[in-house]
């Protein structure tokens, strides 16, 4: 699973102007010449996002682009879906997210794990506003870390003796002490 340019460059030029336009409306020239993204891909990114609902377009001389609703209210989860396919974490998952297209849909017990994971990866995207994102320090972001369903593993693997599942198990007791907190500031690289 991979967010494809699209969904880059609408997140990049949303943030553009949450943090520019101070309700002003911005030009794509100017995102385009800030972002370093082509003028022509801006132009067929932001008829859908006007479509949805993200933005606004101001028309004169002085136009462009404003947020059609306060950040805090605006998802990155939700500018994605905008300009991208579904985001799945296999190909076994067709649009309306049933397993039409799998010979072995009856029997696969890895569904719900790979549904799951799809699940999680747009519930996290849901969960970031614009506004979280504004006035961060560009090498920064804040992640929830905080584990909402518990452990999805437990028990002795397959191949593995008691030593090592015991170490294991150490690891993700101070993993999951980690992941208790409420948020960590995790620098990008």
């Amino acid at each position: 699973m991979q967010v494809s340019s699209k969904g880059k460059y609408s997140v990049r030029a949303i943030l553009d102007i949450a943090q520019h336009s101070n309700g002003a409306p911005i030009s794509l020239a100017v995102i385009s010449k800030r972002e370093g993204i082509s003028l022509l891909f801006l132009e067929q990114l932001f008829q859908q996002l006007r479509k949805g609902d993200v933005v606004k377009s101001v028309r004169g001389p002085l136009g462009g682009y404003v947020l059609a609703r306060d950040p805090s209210e605006i998802t990155v989860g939700e500018v994605i879906r905008l300009v991208e396919p579904p985001l799945y974490t296999t190909s076994c998952f067709s649009k309306n997210e049933s397993v039409d297209n799998c010979r072995i849909a009856d029997s696969c017990l890895g569904y719900v794990l790979w549904k799951q994971l799809s699940d999680h990866i747009n519930s996290y995207l849901d969960s970031i506003t614009l506004a979280d994102l504004c006035g961060k320090p560009k090498h920064e972001v804040v992640y929830d870390l905080k584990m909402k369903s518990g452990r999805m593993l437990s028990g002795k693997f397959p191949g593995k003796d008691r030593e090592s599942t015991d170490k294991s198990r150490s690891t993700n007791e101070e993993s999951r002490s980690i992941n208790e907190k409420e948020a960590a500031v995790v620098p990008l690289t």
